[in-house]
Formats: structure tokens, sequence, C-alpha cells
């Protein structure tokens, strides 16, 4: 793709999409990298690395103390620290939480522990019999399905 057709696609000059090949520090609004990532068959953290880094304030004085563009890439050391300083409030948000039983040793005891102490713990998760639900599964297209995940956070958190 030349400059010229990313630059169609994308809204703007060409001259601006040399910019962003040639500095490397310049970062696009986010309407303009989503459309050349789109254009490109790219994900945004390949293109565009520090995008997200330079768009949100973080650090120690922070709300956001730090950012991950996954969940993956969270290291599982800091899911046992946020486990073990929580007091107050455990809210796991994500389709089915499944990784939390695979990476963390005995997250049920931890978890029973941290309610009895009065920390209230919550799962946020998908529904399993949505047509959403089935929709994902069928793109993703792996034996270990949704449902299948759903239902473990379910059982274990239970």
């Amino acid at each position: 793709m030349t400059e010229k057709q990313l630059a169609e696609v994308c809204g703007v000059d060409a001259k601006t999409v040399g910019r962003w090949i040639t500095d490397s520090n310049r970062i696009p609004h986010a309407r303009h990298r989503w459309a050349a990532c789109e254009a490109l068959g790219e994900e945004e953290k390949i293109v565009w690395p520090n995008a997200i880094r330079s768009a949100l304030a973080t650090g120690p004085d922070r709300e956001i103390v730090q950012v991950f563009p996954y969940r993956s890439a969270a290291p599982a050391s800091l899911w046992r620290s946020l486990l073990t300083k929580a007091q107050s409030d455990l809210v796991f948000a994500g389709y089915t939480n499944y990784f939390l039983w695979l990476e963390q040793a005995n997250l049920g005891g931890a978890l029973r522990r941290k309610a009895q102490a009065g920390c209230r713990v919550r799962f946020l998760i998908g529904d399993p019999d949505s047509p959403i639900t089935a929709a994902r599964e069928e793109e993703e297209g792996v034996p270990l399905t949704l449902s299948t995940r759903i239902a473990v956070t379910l059982l274990r958190s239970a």
C-alpha cells in the first residue's frame, strides 16, 4: 500500500502518512490509527506500540498505575500481589477469568480467606448461553470453548 493510498483510507494528507512513517515518536489521533491498522491488517500495538502509554497518565500517584495491552502481558506475580493486597473489594471483570484458575495456586482458598476477612469478591463474566458467546466460540474455533471456561469460573468461584 502506498502512502497516498493509506492517506485516502485514513482521511489525511499523504504528507501526514509520510510523517507517521519517518518519525517514530509521532502518534496519530486514535481514529487515524485505527483506520490505518484496519487497512494494513495489523494490530495497533505493532504499528504504534507507544500509543497506549502516551494516551494515559500512569504512575504511583495516579489511579491507573500501569497498563498492559493484553491480560497475558501482565506477570502472574502481579495478579498474586493484587489478590494478596486487596482489603475491601476484589472484582474480576472478564469474559471467562479462566486464566486465574490456571495461574494462581489455590485461588479458591485465597478468595475464601479474603471473603472471610470481609473483602467482597465478585466475578463479572460472560453468559455461557448467550448467542454472542456462541458466535465468539465459532470465531475462535478452539476445543476449550468459552462456555466451558465460563463454567469453570462459575464452579470454582461458588
